[in-house]
């Protein structure tokens, strides 16, 4: 998937949910960019696409003052986690949790659920 596909889709998908959408990078099948939510916080997304199939991602949940919430990634270095290669940083970055979200839709799921 394209990178400026991608953005179209996630600015439609959660148009009711965002602030503000702030690109950092669109370059072809890569993407970063901060997803400011109505709630104050906001979300680092990073995704690496291969045509339809998402290869890389990384989001990251901060609060208003930029602290860890939740990680979600799938770099593969903690095999010993059950959900390997994905994973969660919870509140900082060596509480690590086994993760059955895999995209950014299921963290946006997630933040939805756990905000209510």
């Amino acid at each position: 998937m394209l990178a400026t596909e991608r953005l179209l889709d996630i600015e439609k998908k959660f148009a009711g949910e965002v602030e503000r959408v702030f690109p950092l990078e669109l370059d072809g099948e890569a993407l970063r960019l901060i997803l400011y939510l109505k709630d104050s916080t906001n979300l680092r997304v990073t995704e690496q696409w291969n045509g339809e199939v998402l290869k890389c991602y990384s989001y990251y949940w901060l609060t208003s003052d930029n602290e860890l919430k939740i990680g979600w990634d799938n770099a593969t270095h903690h095999t010993h986690l059950e959900t390997f290669p994905h994973h969660k940083h919870v509140e900082h970055r060596n509480n690590l949790q086994p993760s059955s979200e895999t995209c950014l839709e299921g963290v946006m799921e997630f933040i939805r659920a756990v905000s209510r």
